[in-house]
């Protein structure tokens, strides 16, 4: 009799410690997190990771989604397709709701295909290829506006710094579809602009120097140079640039690592004066984003990488798919996610929606330039923080 009134309190006791879990796991929403954290893009992988915490924090701290909390799971793509893969289906296999990621555009492919074969939502943090959302998938959202996006806008964006001295140009680009896409397409549209081409150097974005690629610009001597790359091969061409003392009339990046974030301006200060990129931007007439920015250096003691405006606002995005929808699960969520339009956001753009392929509709990079030491949105003049400067007068 005592055996048997052992076994019985044994099942009761196990009994009960599975209700217990089941209910702490139901509790909590997973999000998951692929981006590098490691090898030479975890500066960048790891600020997405930041802002993605802060946003979760936020939320959880004012009652979470309908009073269950958000769980931010993170996964190391290291950098590579492979990690990008094996890190997704770690995710997918810790039941996440959705995932989110993944800094590089082929790392981002993959976490898509992953995402598509177990219906659960993908919200893009970082990653610009125009081809990413053109394979049919149905569970893939991007919020930032990708190659083909900025591309335009360099074309529509030149009119308002071109000057009749301006007549040729040449490009600097890491050889992934990122910097390719963003070249191909403003050669085919180069006409738009009135610029000739004088050269075209690209570049693996795993490079150790770049000393090479200086020198031939620094012969075709283009009064327009448009560089493009991730931010540790920028800097590495903006400290040749700046190391031998080479001059170009004006530099403009599209979609750059490097030019638009504030480490590189740390770094060199006023020396960058002039220097322009159109990218991706937080809109600093909004209180969010404020808050935002005050957070991110109050807690890790430097300022917020730009890149990392797309962590903070995938969660954002997420968890208001999450309060449309009843059921929290990856189908319902992917469906709620279909019908986002938010108007409250820190994207210097009218609204976050998306189109049939997952893309954001109203997607929009701004140009921005170094005033001062510090980046500033010059253009479109609704979101303007200084006028523009041309790169000459900077220089006098």
């Amino acid at each position: 009799m005592k055996n048997l009134l052992c076994t019985v309190l044994i099942i009761l006791l196990c009994f009960s410690c599975l209700v217990s879990c089941s209910s702490t796991e139901t509790d909590t929403i997973k999000i998951g997190s692929v981006h590098p954290l490691t090898g030479g893009m975890a500066y960048e992988g790891q600020a997405l990771v930041n802002t993605q915490q802060i946003a979760i924090d936020k939320i959880n701290k004012e009652g979470g989604i309908n009073g269950k909390m958000l769980e931010l799971v993170v996964a190391d793509s290291l950098g590579t397709v492979y990690g990008a893969s094996s890190a997704a289906q770690k995710l997918i296999n810790k039941n996440v709701i959705a995932l989110t990621g993944a800094y590089t555009s082929s790392s981002a492919q993959i976490v898509s295909r992953e995402a598509e074969k177990a219906r659960v939502p993908f919200v893009v943090t970082v990653a610009a290829s125009s081809s990413l959302l053109k394979n049919g998938y149905k569970y893939s959202f991007r919020i930032q506006p990708n190659t083909e996006v900025f591309s335009k806008n360099f074309i529509e964006y030149f009119d308002f710094i071109k000057t009749e001295d301006m007549k040729t140009v040449a490009f600097i680009y890491e050889d992934s579809n990122y910097g390719t896409g963003i070249v191909d397409f403003i050669t085919k549209n180069i006409e738009k602009t009135g610029l000739e081409i004088v050269g075209s150097i690209s570049y693996s974005a795993s490079t150790s120097t770049l000393s090479a690629e200086v020198t031939r610009l620094a012969g075709l001597d283009p009064d327009v140079l448009i560089p493009i790359g991730y931010y540790s091969d920028q800097a590495m061409l903006v400290k040749e640039i700046q190391d031998r003392g080479i001059k170009f009339d004006t530099i403009i990046g599209v979609a750059n690592g490097a030019i638009s974030d504030a480490k590189l301006t740390d770094i060199y200060g006023d020396k960058l004066d002039g220097y322009l990129d159109i990218n991706y931007r937080y809109n600093t007439n909004s209180e969010e984003t404020k808050e935002l920015l005050s957070e991110y250096r109050l807690r890790f003691g430097e300022e917020m990488p730009v890149a990392a405006v797309y962590g903070y606002e995938s969660i954002m995005v997420i968890a208001d798919a999450l309060k449309r929808t009843d059921v929290y699960e990856p189908e319902n969520l992917r469906d709620s996610l279909s019908s986002c339009c938010i108007s409250d956001h820190v994207l210097p753009q009218p609204t976050i929606k998306f189109d049939s392929t997952g893309e954001g509709i109203d997607s929009a990079g701004v140009l921005i330039q170094i005033q001062k030491g510090n980046q500033v949105i010059v253009y479109p003049l609704e979101y303007a923080e200084s006028d523009y400067i041309p790169m000459k007068e900077n220089e006098e």
